[in-house]
């Protein structure tokens, strides 16, 4: 029987293989002593193992840019920064002189205590550095050493197999090959992490924070990975493996099918239109949204910007990944989500000191007015790059009526500032609905904002008390509690009173079961992941709206979430309508 193992779903698809443990771990760094007319010779040995190390990561960087995109290439400038830090070269020579080691143990003893000073940190930013400074102290010696370039480790001849370790560094992720790489497994690591992130776009599955239990892997197994829920089945049985093959070749099967109807409106059995819509990570996943019948973008996400820069980014580098994908959709809605940085997201232009609570914190809207020369090369870029198509302005984590008044005023003094004035020229203005204050001031927020979008993510994490990353309390954070179900019932009335155009963009418009709850509650538009598209048109083709709103509204003194999905579930079996199923659910038929 096989045995399951709990993590973090990092990048969405399965996968099923051999296990390959890959250590990418430092080299031995012997505590070599040098002689006082040794100095400068070793201080020059370091500035050249630098210099290479330089030229390697912009060597990584021009590759990345050519296989995978210009802005998954942007994750190597954090690690050339780290190399000319200040304070990793001053007190890696400091050691040199003063305490009369070799470069490679006086670069080694400044990493460490660089690496001391993250881990103690609470920043998350700092925390997914740390795979970025593995890297550059593995490059650096590795040239004060004369070994090989470390990313030859995914490189050598090897049947497909599923990488196992306790890190992704950039540098591997990059020279992933996705036929013979099929899924990561870390005991570490995060969503946001640099490494990660390329394997997503890769389209690589991923499983992070699987902690200290993923010592119980061992050379021989065979993993069965899902990376969006987390799991791990090590050993999956005949059944399993059977069902894990059959949910590929039906997932394959209904791609092509839905593909071939992709064009086509979305519309229920009874005849309600709804739009279904894409959440964008990357402006390159414009291509395949447009390709499996997007109708829009719901949900632009911006921060690939800042992630990993050290300076605010630039109003020409912002219009143009704008520009790019308002021309992909001509005539269709784009709607961009203004920085949503902070709480597990810290560029490192931003210098703060540790937060408490980081998702309570600092945050989004929050930083962005405070700090308005970042936010205005980003409004300034949105408008220069509406003029190519329908842009649309999400302003998220709004928690008060003046953060929507001043983020509209700042808006009204870029079309001045750009000498709009008078033009004709106006992005809606929408508040993303997250915060349980954003839900209970609806009607005092209406007055400044053109639409509404409802992100289920954080505010599910809010209203029930439960942190959406902390697999302990994972059975509490449930979208669909009655609490929440109330809200986005109210949500929809107070949009409709007031004339604002209503959307749903969080994680539960991607769930069959959600989808269906939603289209009862009277929600019509819908934005979902590239991947998840298919899925969901499907199945709104296959429902009646009106048949789900009487269930709803039946539904309404339900005690649990639980409870509901049940009954969605059953609704949904009766019409024929099944969620993807899982390989070990198809194990069992």
């Amino acid at each position: 029987m096989s045995r399951i193992l709990e993590g973090m779903g990092a990048s969405a698809g399965r996968a099923l293989g051999p296990v390959r443990w890959i250590d990418w771990n430092i080299p031995l760094v012997s505590h070599r002593t040098i002689n006082p007319d040794e100095v400068e010779s070793e201080v020059e040995r370091f500035g050249q193992a630098r210099a290479r190390a330089l030229e390697h990561v912009s060597r990584l960087q021009a590759e990345t840019t050519h296989r995978i995109g210009p802005f998954e290439g942007k994750v190597f400038e954090s690690q050339a920064m780290m190399i000319e830090d200040p304070d990793l070269i001053r007190g890696t020579l400091s050691y040199i002189r003063d305490n009369f080691v070799c470069a490679e143990r006086a670069f080694d003893w400044q990493a460490l205590e660089m690496r001391i000073r993250m881990q103690e940190s609470a920043h998350a930013m700092l925390v997914d550095r740390l795979a970025d400074l593995h890297d550059v102290r593995l490059r650096v010696l590795s040239h004060l050493l004369g070994h090989g370039d470390p990313s030859d480790l995914v490189t050598e001849g090897e049947e497909p197999s599923i990488l196992v370790g306790d890190e992704l560094p950039p540098s591997i992720a990059a020279r992933l090959d996705p036929e013979r790489v099929l899924g990561v497994v870390l005991s570490g690591g995060s969503r946001g992490a640099h490494g990660v992130i390329l394997a997503r776009a890769l389209g690589i599955p991923v499983v992070v924070a699987v902690g200290a239990a993923l010592e119980s892997i061992e050379d021989a197994d065979r993993l069965l990975v899902d990376g969006r829920t987390g799991e791990i089945r090590i050993n999956p049985s005949p059944q399993e493996v059977e069902g894990f093959h059959r949910a590929v070749a039906q997932a394959t099967h209904r791609r092509e099918a839905l593909q071939r109807v992709a064009g086509k409106p979305t519309k229920t059995m009874d005849g309600v239109h709804t739009v279904v819509q894409a959440n964008l990570d990357l402006p390159h996943e414009a291509v395949d949204a447009l390709r499996l019948g997007a109708e829009g973008v719901g949900l632009f996400r911006s921060e690939f910007l800042a992630i990993g820069r050290r300076e605010i980014p630039t109003e020409e580098d912002q219009f143009e990944a704008y520009q790019g994908v308002v021309e992909a959709f001509p005539g269709r809605e784009v709607t961009l989500r203004t920085f949503d940085i902070g709480g597990d997201k810290f560029p490192l232009f931003l210098h703060l000191p540790p937060e408490d609570n980081p998702y309570l914190g600092w945050r989004a809207i929050r930083i962005c007015l405070d700090m308005p020369e970042l936010f205005r090369n980003q409004l300034r870029a949105a408008v220069r790059a509406s003029e190519s198509g329908n842009l649309r302005l999400l302003i998220p984590f709004v928690s008060t009526v003046e953060e929507m008044r001043r983020s509209r005023d700042l808006l009204t003094e870029t079309y001045a500032s750009l000498g709009l004035t008078g033009s004709g020229i106006r992005i809606p203005l929408g508040v993303m609905v997250e915060t349980p204050a954003a839900v209970e001031t609806l009607d005092l927020l209406a007055p400044y904002v053109d639409f509404v979008s409802l992100g289920t993510n954080d505010l599910t994490q809010y209203v029930l008390a439960a942190d959406r990353g902390n697999a302990k309390v994972g059975k509490l954070y449930d979208p669909l509690h009655p609490a929440l179900v109330r809200m986005y019932r109210r949500v929809v009335k107070e949009s409709a009173r007031y004339g604002l155009d209503l959307s749903v963009c969080g994680e539960l418009s991607g769930d069959p079961l959600g989808v269906a709850a939603l289209l009862g509650l009277g929600y019509r538009k819908f934005s979902v992941s590239v991947r998840g598209l298919p899925e969901i048109r499907e199945l709104i083709r296959n429902v009646s709206a009106k048949e789900l709103g009487k269930l709803m509204r039946k539904l309404d003194r339900l005690e649990s979430g639980d409870e509901m999905r049940r009954a969605l579930a059953q609704y949904l079996a009766d019409r024929g309508v099944l969620p993807e199923p899982s390989p070990v659910e198809l194990s069992k038929e």
